[in-house]
């Protein structure tokens, strides 16, 4: 049973982990700490839907929980400023009492989401120098520079009175970083050096082998690729990936190409970077207006879409209803990113409709075009050799990549390997390492800039809609309670050719019932509403094999 009124003083003593999103899926990472009382929460990050959501583009994690903690809870850290760390701040705002701490590049990020949405001065946004620790209460945090697809991105070190914890975020090993400086292995091993307590590690290449590449390498074969063609060239990547916009940026320098940006997020991501002089050379950017009017063997389109969303850039191309792009026979369409689980069925409809319009497809499966931001087995397995920790708690990642992250930790010897579920609150110390609470999460859907219950009915409603369709009827009772013939019907998402005939066999089944009521009954709106849907879905069941969700209009002279 999941709990809304939880037993704060459990909290008073002791070192305590816990979920409200991130663990056993890829996306809306938020995680909270708390030690002798107090809290801090790292980082808070939006996720895809998936096909239980129909019509909703994104997901935010349910963070009831901070309403219960809000006097105890110290500060928001944001790891970098990936959406899915850093996307639900701006659709949270109003729920964050505490200060939040971002790198440079990650608050700007959210600056420009928070400006989006009128909230700039809703929180307080506090910018933070890996090089220098942040004091909140029972905590003290530094920064250790990792290498990841975005700039400035940082694994935490928390210092507290029962030991050290690291929190990994996203990262990898990048010995020729686009982006920042080589990972720093050094300051790794001296954390294992001091003693680590517990990691709590990114899990979602722990089931792939060997080592990730080099954003170098992209770099390199991004330009071969882009001299192989004369025709347009549209790369679709993920709009935070700043380190693969600076790849293509220089490959179409090298191939005397300009660049143009469609898709709202890619173009306020590209005013950040420019801003933080991380895109120097701004003027290779054109609109889209222009990009419709050069010739097609000077132009690389960079657009937002690699998963397939349905109103993402790339999808608005490819069915052609884009207002300035417009592809063409012996285009090439290049996928500059991985398939995030769950996304492969819309991300494959896309490929096809390319495909069908003789458009040319690159995927890594292809030509190194894309190296993930996330270390591999070999890469995670070095890090608990360098820092040896006590615990380990494999996070970010669905169950198989958590569950392979612990063959690597058990593998490392790390004494003891913990896989959570969202809303199990481990106590990681004094005594025994135990969970000891179960906290209510779930997920709230984005639609536009409001936020709404994933169980909100008209998310049920919508997906029976999905499966099952809608049958609409609509009946007028005259004044002597008699039934008036012209009966509506309309049938959606469920096949037309038997409509006459089930509105025929409705009229048989429903007036049968209805005479054998008195005045009273046929005078109550819930007696005549109950058995059109009676007689209705026996009808429906009868003929289309189907349960359809039934609307009823009753209207009375």
């Amino acid at each position: 049973m999941l709990k809304t009124n939880t037993n704060l003083k459990l909290y008073e003593n002791g070192l305590f982990f816990l979920s409200l999103g991130g663990i056993g899926e890829i996306g809306a990472n938020c995680y909270l700490y708390c030690c002798d009382g107090k809290w801090i929460m790292i980082d808070l990050g939006l996720s895809f839907a998936d096909e239980q959501f129909p019509g909703v583009d994104l997901l935010v994690p349910k963070i009831k929980f901070i309403e219960e903690i809000k006097d105890n809870l110290v500060g928001v850290i944001i790891s970098h400023g990936h959406e899915d760390h850093a996307g639900a701040v701006a659709y949270l705002a109003d729920h964050i009492k505490c200060p939040v701490y971002a790198s440079s590049f990650a608050k700007l990020l959210i600056e420009n989401r928070l400006k989006e949405f009128g909230k700039l001065n809703s929180i307080k946004l506090i910018e933070f120098d890996s090089t220098k620790n942040i004091s909140l209460d029972k905590f003290n945090l530094r920064f250790i520079d990792t290498t990841h697809s975005i700039p400035q991105p940082q694994a935490i070190v928390i210092e507290t009175t029962y030991g050290n914890l690291l929190h990994t975020a996203d990262w990898k090993i990048d010995k020729k970083p686009t982006l920042g400086k080589v990972f720093n292995k050094k300051s790794f091993v001296e954390l294992g050096n001091e003693g680590v307590l517990a990691l709590i590690g990114d899990s979602t290449n722990a089931n792939i082998p060997g080592f990730s590449g080099s954003e170098n390498e992209v770099k390199d074969e991004l330009k071969q690729v882009f001299s192989r063609y004369i025709n347009r060239i549209i790369v679709t990547c993920f709009s935070s990936n700043i380190s693969r916009i600076i790849n293509i940026v220089d490959a179409a320098k090298k191939n005397n190409r300009k660049i143009a940006l469609i898709g709202r997020s890619m173009k306020k991501n590209i005013e950040a970077a420019i801003k933080s002089r991380l895109i120097e050379d701004s003027n290779i950017f054109i609109s889209e207006e222009e990009a419709s009017l050069i010739p097609k063997e000077n132009l690389v389109i960079i657009c937002t879409g690699s998963q397939g969303e349905k109103r993402s850039a790339l999808y608005r191309i490819a069915y052609n209803v884009h207002r300035n792009i417009h592809l063409e026979k012996d285009d090439v369409v290049i996928f500059s990113s991985r398939d995030i689980p769950g996304n492969e069925k819309s991300i494959n409809i896309l490929k096809n409709l390319l495909i069908r319009q003789r458009v040319e497809i690159i995927t890594a499966e292809d030509d190194l075009v894309h190296v993930s931001g996330h270390g591999h087995a070999e890469e995670i397995k070095q890090m608990y050799n360098w820092t040896k920790p006590y615990i380990s708690i494999p996070v970010h990642g669905e169950p198989m990549h958590l569950a392979s992250h612990k063959k690597i930790s058990e593998a490392s010897q790390v004494p003891i390997t913990k896989i959570l579920q969202n809303g199990k609150c481990l106590k990681i110390a004094p005594g025994d390492c135990s969970i000891v609470d179960n906290i209510e999460t779930g997920k709230l859907i984005v639609e536009g800039k409001y936020l709404y219950d994933s169980d909100s009915d008209f998310i049920k409603d919508r997906r029976k809609y999905s499966f099952e369709g809608v049958a609409m009827i609509s009946i007028l009772i005259n004044n002597d309670q008699s039934i008036d013939k012209n009966i509506q019907l309309s049938l959606i998402g469920l096949p037309n050719g038997e409509l006459t005939t089930i509105k025929e066999e409705f009229k048989n089944e429903f007036i049968k019932y209805f005479i054998k009521l008195n005045e009273d009954q046929k005078s109550s709106d819930q007696t005549v509403t109950d058995m059109i849907r009676k007689s209705l879905k026996i009808v429906l069941k009868n003929i289309l094999h189907k349960k359809p969700e039934i609307q009823i209009h009753l209207i009375r002279k």
